[in-house]
């Protein structure tokens, strides 16, 4: 006969195991956003639209990736916490990254995706602001960003401004 197996530790029945499952998911459910997961999607059923959503990261990861270059430096690591498909006319309030209202309302008259995302963000006119959270609206049916919104602090940057003149130095 052999010898019994010694077992070390507890050994928990199989209905704990699946019973922990819900508690990890309201957890993740109220956290939002968890590092190495992707982001929150929401794609309304009915709503037809042409960009995928790796599509939609993509152009926004090429903005940030030129702004980055702009700048020179990178502000904060590149990503996408949010990504939702909005239907033509349908009104939009978005949410700080605390979870509280946002001031930016709007709506389009053409299906729209609205990104909540992070990284190096540059806004250029007679100065330049940097910030490291945005909301970014996309034009689905053209693919271009249409609109960007910082989501948060936002700082000067020293650097030049877009269509300063070279004799202005």
């Amino acid at each position: 006969m052999p010898a019994p197996r010694l077992r070390l530790g507890l050994r928990r029945p199989r209905t704990w195991k699946v019973a922990a499952l819900p508690v990890a998911a309201v957890i993740v459910a109220a956290c939002g956003y968890v590092p190495g997961l992707p982001p929150a999607v929401d794609i309304p059923p009915g709503v037809t639209h042409l960009m995928s959503v790796d599509q939609v990261q993509q152009t926004v990861a090429a903005s940030v990736r030129a702004d980055a270059e702009a700048l020179g430096r990178v502000l904060r690591p590149f990503r996408v916490t949010s990504i939702r498909l909005v239907a033509p006319f349908e009104p939009v309030a978005t949410s700080e990254p605390d979870g509280d209202p946002s001031t930016l309302t709007f709506s389009s008259n053409t299906t729209t995706w609205v990104v909540q995302a992070e990284g190096t963000f540059r806004d250029c006119a007679s100065t330049c602001l940097t910030y490291e959270a945005a909301v970014v609206v996309i034009d689905d049916g053209r693919g271009l960003i249409v609109g960007r919104d910082p989501n948060g602090p936002m700082t000067l940057d020293a650097t030049r401004a877009h269509g300063q003149a070279a004799a202005d130095s």
